[in-house]
């Protein structure tokens, strides 16, 4: 199949319905027409929760893989389809850490032992197709890309397998940022990371990626709708109302207050350590990277929301895209900004929850 993108470029769509038994994932593989030799290849997996691969899945896959089109217009881009499971735990397309190990009271039945070595052989598989259909290499190492949840399995990705990243492109996951140190659990540090993976954290490989971070700057303007501050269940009403007023919901893209992602104890840790607010944390993760001689870059996009910042609607729309492929093609691109936040407190958005539920009352 012949797809082309915005620019007219065209691409040939692939899809594989992968094989369980080697491990491998279904998967959508993109291969751009005159294919150089050597490019990396672009992998981003899917940001989407469901379990019917055809009826479900795919047609989502390719409204994201319209978007990889318009941005990496000229290399090749594997999309996998990262499990979704009943419940949401272990939450393998976050690569939580529900899903690395046994769970002693048999809380967790793991179908999917090292979810993160299958992507590895999914990778391989779609990098084997890839020069079976074009009789090219790819480049040894990936350009790894995520958005929002696949932006948390990005940034998780490399901390457990740096050896095969090039470079890292994560956007819309500023509050969840892992650090490379003994101060914390994964997945926000390296504490337990040998106990988790049967190896050492290969530091010297992971310092080699050269990162780039961008967020909306109203990046916490979505109140959650799970859990509150606590992790405890949000309880509603029929019009959406919260019934217990005295919980404090936080913002929805902030990993630190979703119990499948961070639980709750290991989520506790982090803000007193780091910030409450997600803005706090951003800052003083990009700190931590910046002075201890890591890659990074970051950027904060002015007037932008979380759930727009891929559509017209958002004023940097065009920045964002020149940016992202001025640093997949040179490296370099996002102005190093972390003061620009629009800080909102749990406060701030107890007290928006409240007037919006005061107009569901007032109707």
């Amino acid at each position: 199949m012949i797809y082309s993108n915005s620019d007219g470029k065209k691409f040939n769509f692939y899809f594989s319905q992968g094989n369980i038994e080697k491990g491998v994932l279904p998967y959508i593989l993109l291969i751009p027409e005159n294919l150089s030799e050597g490019k990396r290849l672009v992998v981003e997996s899917l940001n989407y929760e469901g379990t019917n691969v055809l009826d479900d899945i795919l047609p989502h896959a390719k409204q994201q893989a319209d978007i990889a089109m318009k941005i990496f217009d000229d290399s090749p881009i594997l999309i996998p389809f990262i499990p979704d499971v009943k419940g949401g735990i272990p939450y393998y397309q976050q690569l939580s850490r529900e899903c690395f190990e046994e769970s002693k009271d048999g809380k967790y039945h793991i179908e999917y032992p090292r979810i993160d070595l299958q992507i590895i052989k999914t990778i391989e598989d779609a990098k084997e197709k890839l020069k079976i259909k074009t009789g090219k290499e790819t480049a040894k190492k990936i350009f790894l890309n995520g958005y929002s949840s696949s932006g948390v399995f990005a940034q998780r990705f490399a901390l457990i397998h740096p050896e095969i990243v090039d470079s890292a492109l994560i956007g819309g996951a500023a509050g969840s940022i892992p650090l490379p140190t003994d101060e914390f659990d994964y997945p926000l540090g390296i504490k337990d990371f040998t106990e988790l993976f049967d190896s050492p954290f290969v530091e010297n490989e992971y310092k080699k990626i050269n990162f780039a971070y961008f967020v909306s700057e109203f990046e916490a303007n979505t109140p959650a709708y799970g859990h509150d501050i606590e992790g405890n269940t949000i309880q509603r009403d029929e019009h959406g109302c919260v019934v217990n007023k005295s919980q404090i919901i936080p913002p929805m893209h902030d990993m630190s207050y979703m119990p499948r992602s961070i639980d709750v104890v290991r989520g506790k840790n982090q803000r007193e350590k780091l910030g409450k607010d997600i803005s706090e944390r951003f800052k003083n993760c990009i700190d931590y990277y910046y002075s201890h001689g890591y890659n990074i870059t970051n950027k904060i996009y002015r007037g932008a929301e979380h759930r727009k910042m891929f559509s017209r609607i958002n004023p940097s729309f065009d920045a964002l895209l020149r940016d992202v492929r001025s640093f997949y093609q040179t490296g370099k691109s996002f102005e190093q900004d972390i003061n620009g936040v629009n800080e909102i407190s749990m406060e701030a958005q107890r007290q928006r929850e409240n007037i919006n539920q005061n107009a569901l009352e007032v109707r």
